[in-house]
């Protein structure tokens, strides 16, 4: 072997010896029994306990970044601009730092072959914002994925996993805050619009009220849903922050911006401004949601968001006015009151929280019909402000209105009182409280329903008797049809059998008696016809009810020695059928279609077979 061979084998295997001691060799007197140290715990560096955080580069590609933890807790981003970071990725980064296992530490005297002389990241963090940080060098990579680090004032070197890289280089983007803003709704207590109209709405406890351009209560629901919204909307792109903004405002519409809008807190004021929607491009799906250029003016950062933030914040002096014509506490609500040219209706609320109507005769009024009303008048929303003066009311036939109705408040010395004048052209009503100087327009829904008076209001269920109170049932059908016209029976108890003595004298089939019996006693009306108080409407001509020849007669005779006959007539345009009880003609009402099935049955159903 030549001397030049032998030369190269024993640099060869200086290298390996080398490379050995530099990577895999370490001292027993840095290595816990329990796993390598936490730089964490080498540098008492606990995450919660650090204030600020600077990260610098060698690669331009990368801005100097700079995050300090405010007097809330929460983190901002003070340099390359100013911005709200996102606190759960401020912790991820410093977890993922603070958290990496000192895997080996060396000895060296040069650091330049190592990266640490001019490092590639540079960790900077401050417990104390008065004092020093702790400053962390990251050079090169290592072998087994490690790389190359140093505290700065140490003269050892360390190694630690190479996702330390990875882990801590962050643009300003990747850890930013994506709220459009950044604020706590709760905590607003004046917004206001500079456009599309000039308008500002304050907080007064729990309720909102405009102050200009009209002094009136707000529709506090709207505002808090705008406040919500707005919080929940994110930022799909950052396009320009900090000194390059003011140059792009004429390209994004943001020079004269359609929509601005400031937000208050105590302390704060929050800003922003709408510009041009950002164009499509040919490889954008038509399903995909268009967007729009903003300007954070409290902040200065130009961003897009979805076009959402258009309709959000596109409002009017109408839109954000409280629309409600009558505000009352429904739930304290004892008595309600209709009173209709000479006819009065009056609902008291009962202990078990039923309501019952008042009158020569008492009886129970419809839950459903009582809690649509009180509900409906509550809730009830204008569609229109016409005045906010009291003048001329004969004009809205509010000076003597067709209805007034009047609900007594538990605990309230004064009811709260709706008044309801005429109908406009556009199939509105004319209504107005009795303690507001407001006439509105309103929907005729429920305007047309109050008209109906007892005749909405009474309860529906057309028979009040249990399954065993019935003695005896006869049935007659004139229904032109070929199945039953012309059929008629009649079935008498005995006992607790039912026996048919007409047309045939026989034992029935209990069933099918009871479920003619059970088809009564679930019977309810869809409405009395009955309504309009102090008109005659119900002297109806047969021809319109065919109640002088019904289709379906029912009668119904009771232990107590009463006897009830329900007669079901003509069907009307909408598919319904007249029908009425016998001993109270005047209380016509109507059924639906799908339940006249359900009275009818065959005189070969109720026979048994035995006596076939």
């Amino acid at each position: 072997m030549s001397f030049r061979t032998t030369l190269i084998i024993v640099v060869i295997l200086v290298g390996i010896a080398a490379t050995y001691f530099l990577f895999f060799n370490e001292p027993a007197e840095n290595t816990s029994q329990n796993g390598k140290p936490r730089i964490s715990e080498t540098y008492d560096l606990p995450r919660e306990d650090i204030q600020k955080i600077r990260l610098s580069y060698a690669d331009d590609a990368y801005q100097t970044l700079t995050i300090v933890k405010d007097d809330e807790k929460a983190w901002q981003i003070t340099t390359p601009f100013k911005a709200h970071a996102d606190t759960a990725k401020v912790h991820e980064v410093l977890d993922d730092f603070v958290n990496k296992k000192i895997r080996q530490i060396l000895e060296v005297l040069k650091y330049d072959q190592y990266g640490l002389e001019n490092p590639t990241i540079k960790v900077e963090l401050w417990k104390d914002l008065e004092g020093s940080p702790k400053t962390f060098l990251i050079g090169k990579k290592g072998l087994n994925y490690s790389v190359y680090a140093k505290e700065k004032l140490e003269a050892h070197i360390f190694l630690i996993e190479s996702s330390a890289l990875d882990d801590l280089s962050k643009s300003p983007t990747d850890i930013r805050d994506k709220s459009v803003i950044k604020f706590n709704p709760d905590a607003i207590t004046e917004i206001q619009f500079q456009k599309p109209e000039e308008l500002s709405c304050q907080k007064e406890g729990n309720i909102w009220k405009m102050t200009h351009p009209l002094s009136v209560n707000a529709d506090t629901e709207e505002i808090e849903y705008i406040l919500s919204e707005l919080h929940s909307l994110q930022v799909s792109t950052f396009e320009a922050d900090g000194e390059n903004v003011t140059p792009l405002l004429d390209k994004y519409g943001l020079d004269k911006p359609r929509i601005q809008f400031t937000l208050k807190d105590e302390k704060k004021k929050y800003g922003l401004d709408i510009g041009s929607a950002v164009p499509s491009t040919s490889e954008q799906d038509s399903t995909d949601k268009g967007h729009v250029y903003v300007q954070s003016v409290h902040q200065g950062g130009i961003y897009t968001v979805t076009d959402d933030l258009i309709r959000l914040f596109n409002k009017s002096v109408f839109d954000l006015r409280d629309k409600r014509v009558l505000d009352f506490q429904r739930g304290d609500t004892t008595k309600f009151e209709i009173q209709r040219c000479s006819q009065k209706i009056v609902g008291i609320k009962l202990k078990d929280d039923t309501w019952e109507l008042q009158g020569p005769e008492k009886a129970l009024a419809d839950p459903q019909a009582v809690s649509d009303l009180i509900f409906g008048v509550d809730s009830q929303e204008a569609v229109a402000f016409v005045t906010d003066s009291a003048k001329n009311l004969s004009l809205y036939g509010l000076e003597k209105p067709s209805i007034r109705v009047i609900f007594t408040i538990r605990g309230e010395e004064k009811p709260a009182e709706l008044l309801i004048g005429d109908f406009a052209k556009d199939d509105t009503v004319y209504v107005k409280a009795s303690n507001s100087d407001q006439i509105t327009r309103v929907k005729r829904d429920l305007i047309d329903k109050i008209a109906k008076g007892e005749a909405w209001l009474r309860d529906k269920q057309i028979f009040k008797f249990s399954i065993d109170d019935p003695t005896r049932v006869t049935v007659k059908y004139n229904d032109g049809s070929q199945e039953y016209d012309g059929i008629q029976f009649t079935c008498q108890r005995l006992g607790t059998n039912w026996r048919l003595t007409s047309p045939v004298k026989e034992n029935a089939k209990n069933a099918e008696v009871n479920t003619i019996l059970y088809g009564l006693i679930d019977l309810k009306a869809i409405e009395f016809v009955d309504g309009d108080l102090g008109d005659k409407i119900n002297d109806l001509p047969d021809t319109i009810t065919g109640f002088n020849s019904p289709q379906i007669q029912i009668t119904v005779e009771l232990r107590v020695h009463k006897v009830l006959t329900m007669q079901v007539g003509k069907v009307d345009s909408f598919g319904r059928y007249y029908a009425r009880l016998q001993n109270k003609p005047e209380q016509i009402f109507m059924l639906d279609a799908e339940i006249i099935p359900k009275l009818k049955t065959k005189l070969e159903w109720l026979r048994t077979a035995e006596e076939e």
